[in-house]
């Protein structure tokens, strides 16, 4: 089965349980409200990280009707959809313990094994990496076995931090999601036994490379932080500036981690424990202009934090498992502010509260 049809078979799939929703007369009403909601997330979706959104509103629906097959099977499609087989798949065997009668049963069985070969070449070559030092290069992609981060090689071209923004965030390459990394990050890499202080594979040795975070020691001029290879430093700089050398280059990074907040640990170390414990500080802007400040654990939004919206909205409060809770407060851009203990709302809910 080619893509094209693994594609028909899941938009069958999402139609199937489409019209299982209307049939469904004990599923609750939010639930069928949160699968609507992701079936136009997938709609909209147009790159492997746009599928994610879809994916949080399916969950939100399988948390209302934990027992709701139809619900596993979307996960399923869009799990896929978004480059992630492995949920993909563990998704699919639930669908089908839930509907093992179900007339798509053979087709999701054989979409199981081709997700179950992918993990399996995935690890397979996690596990070639390594026996080959720190930094391997495979299809354009520079994968740090130390840190598990994944990097973009420089483009080579000089570059404002607005620009570096921008070049980071439409960067398509291996299905884009891609980010400035943090000052931390590019400490990481700082090697005083290279050439230009940085493994030559990265394209940057002896320059200046934006960091994803802002520098307002100056009121009056924007600027950002820049780690420079040169001599190991951090730097700010004026966004609008591209260097008095020409030298301001961009890295492009990405993971589940996002490390910020420098503390006594080197560099490596601290990003290392942050791995294993799956909790830190950072940092996650959106392609919609939203942008998320505070805590997470294991890639989501976790703890304390501030969601601001790119019309101005902003949310500061508390997160858990990825998902906005309520208790908080939503200011709108307009002055008008919401408090409260407001359980299982969405900021969407909120922000039609601002008008």
């Amino acid at each position: 089965m080619d893509g094209r049809q693994t594609g028909c078979l899941i938009c069958a799939v999402m139609l199937l349980a489409w019209v299982s929703v209307a049939l469904a007369d004990t599923v609750p009403e939010e639930a069928r409200r949160y699968m609507a909601r992701g079936f136009a997330a997938a709609e909209m979706a147009k790159t492997p990280k746009d599928y994610e959104r879809a994916v949080r509103e399916f969950e939100q629906a399988a948390k209302l009707a934990p027992d709701w097959p139809d619900v596993y099977s979307n996960l399923g499609s869009v799990q896929a959809k978004a480059g992630n087989y492995g949920e993909a798949m563990q998704y699919y065997k639930r669908y089908l313990e839930l509907a093992p009668q179900t007339p798509d049963a053979a087709k999701v069985r054989e979409e199981i094994y081709k997700f179950e070969y992918r993990v399996e070449q995935e690890n397979l070559k996690k596990d070639l990496r390594k026996g080959r030092g720190r930094f391997s290069l495979e299809d354009g992609v520079i994968y740090d076995s130390q840190l598990g981060l994944e990097w973009a090689p420089s483009n080579g071209q000089v570059l404002n931090h607005y620009q570096a923004e921008g070049y980071a965030r439409d960067l398509s390459l291996a299905g884009g999601g891609w980010r400035l990394p943090t000052r931390e990050e590019l400490k990481s890499l700082y090697d005083k036994t290279k050439l230009g202080n940085v493994d030559p594979v990265f394209g940057v040795g002896d320059m200046w490379v934006w960091t994803s975070e802002l520098w307002n020691e100056v009121p009056s001029m924007p600027g950002a932080v820049g780690f420079y290879f040169y001599d190991g430093g951090e730097k700010g700089g004026d966004r609008d500036n591209i260097g008095r050398h020409n030298n301001r280059r961009a890295l492009a990074v990405r993971s589940g981690q996002n490390v910020v907040d420098p503390e006594k640990a080197s560099a490596a170390s601290r990003i290392a424990a942050a791995y294993k414990t799956g909790a830190y500080k950072g940092v996650r802007n959106y392609e919609n202009g939203d942008k998320y400040e505070g805590e997470f654990t294991d890639r989501n939004l976790n703890g304390k934090g501030t969601y601001t919206y790119a019309n101005g909205d902003k949310y500061a409060g508390e997160f858990a498992d990825g998902k906005f809770t309520g208790k908080g407060t939503f200011t709108c851009s307009n002055g008008k502010q919401f408090k409260g203990n407001l359980e299982n709302k969405v900021p969407l809910e909120f922000s039609m509260r601002c008008d």
